[in-house]
């Protein structure tokens, strides 16, 4: 159980780093406009482009979304251009100096839990915490994060198949289970569970009135709300009432029992991930790349992945050992940006079976030649992956093409050569 407490440990270090670095964005949506910000539109980026990024995951309009934004304005972490206008899908957001030095120094604290973390998981594991942050550091440690974080997605994802939660209900689910006050509540019961605690128990079970107080102290919601939400988790089959006058909670049994796989298989996946994220920055210079494909014929040498959408250009994903999470959510390996796409959509590898992908429990689900994928599955050569508007087809090449353009993950190509 080492394993999961480590899992445990560090997704509470993740989240207590965020609200003492942003003390006032301790709304989810606030995360995910500044990490897209901070990440792929440090010159800037449409409140249109940051609205589809977000108000699907949360089902929230356009308006609270351009509230959001306006609230990250108000604290002078952005500026908007035009200035003097009414906010619109076209205003552009610019992060500023602040929000990108705070939002690097958060990301270095994070780097040097993770490192932590996965020494404590592998105590072979060797590695200096970085002393600076660049483009695909910031991408890489969001990307550890978000894999540790779907994997207890998945695990809620289970959970609702076994009750049998309706469409509907399921859908509501996951956009509260997003923000931070429920999930800050479900890692108070794990870290219970796991006997990572803080506090005395006099009791069985973990006072709502504390859990309470913690919430109170991290994000400033009072009792009441706190208690509210504890209550959603009661009726949704998460949490269990515990004999005693007070309130008092703890994990449902059947959640537990998925949380302790998804916690194990994350516990294995992030020491490997690491690895893979510090020898791709040693070997490619700390540049991960894209090829975009500029006429028929180039060629990529090993195993691609080619994504191809109306109206936008072809790209080229190489595959390797380090899984590549495919999604929306900021930190994806591949970003896409469609609303059809799921925060984290599939995940596609190199194994010892071949190239493999594996759908995340997403809500449209991934298509291979036409038919939905379910758990993992082995791609062969031309096979074709549809993720919403999105083809992707799987290439094993052995030619390598040196005049093939590069760019940046991630970064959109403006024009021909």
């Amino acid at each position: 159980m080492q394993g999961q407490r480590e899992i445990i440990r560090f997704l509470a270090q993740c989240e207590a780093v965020w609200h003492r670095r942003f003390p006032a964005l301790h709304r989810r949506a606030q995360w995910h406009i500044a990490s897209y910000l901070c990440t792929r539109g440090r010159t800037g980026a449409a409140v249109g482009e940051l609205s589809g990024m977000v108000k699907q995951v949360f089902l929230l309009d356009d308006a609270t979304v351009r509230e959001r934004v306006s609230e990250m304005v108000a604290l002078g972490l952005c500026t908007l251009d035009p200035p003097d206008t009414a906010v619109s899908a076209r205003t552009i957001v610019v992060p500023a100096p602040p929000l990108l030095e705070q939002f690097d120094a958060y990301l270095l604290e994070l780097a040097a839990t993770l490192l932590s973390t996965v020494t404590a998981l592998d105590p072979a594991f060797r590695a200096a915490a970085p002393s600076h942050i660049d483009g695909e550091s910031r991408q890489s440690l969001l990307h550890a994060v978000e894999c540790c974080r779907n994997d207890t997605i998945g695990a809620l994802e289970r959970v609702f198949d076994e009750t049998g939660l309706s469409r509907a209900r399921r859908l509501d689910a996951r956009r509260h289970l997003l923000s931070a006050s429920h999930w800050g509540l479900l890692l108070e019961a794990l870290a219970h569970r796991y006997g990572i605690v803080t506090t005395p128990q006099d009791g069985d079970g973990i006072l709502a009135d504390q859990m309470a107080a913690t919430l109170l102290s991290l994000i400033r919601q009072n009792f009441q709300t706190t208690r509210d939400h504890i209550a959603y988790l009661m009726q949704l089959g998460l949490l269990e009432r515990r004999q005693g006058r007070a309130l008092r909670v703890a994990l449902a049994e059947p959640v537990a029992r998925q949380f302790d796989r998804a916690l194990a298989q994350a516990a294995a996946e992030l020491p490997r991930i690491t690895r893979g994220m510090l020898q791709q920055e040693t070997e490619a210079g700390r540049t991960a790349t894209v090829r975009t494909r500029t006429r028929p014929g180039d060629a990529t040498e090993g195993h691609v992945l080619l994504i191809s959408r109306s109206n936008e250009p072809d790209r080229e994903v190489p595959i390797s050992t380090d899984p590549i999470i495919i999604g929306r959510a900021p930190g994806s390996g591949v970003l896409l940006s469609a609303v059809e796409v799921s925060r984290a959509h599939c995940r596609v590898a190199l194994t010892e079976h071949g190239v493999t992908a594996t759908d995340l429990n997403s809500t449209n689900g991934t298509l291979m030649d036409g038919r939905r994928i379910t758990g993992t599955t082995t791609l062969t050569p031309e096979s074709v992956l549809h993720i919403g508007p999105y083809r992707l087809e799987y290439q094993r090449r052995g030619v390598p093409d040196p005049e093939a353009t590069m760019r940046p993950l991630g970064v959109r190509q403006t024009g021909s050569a």
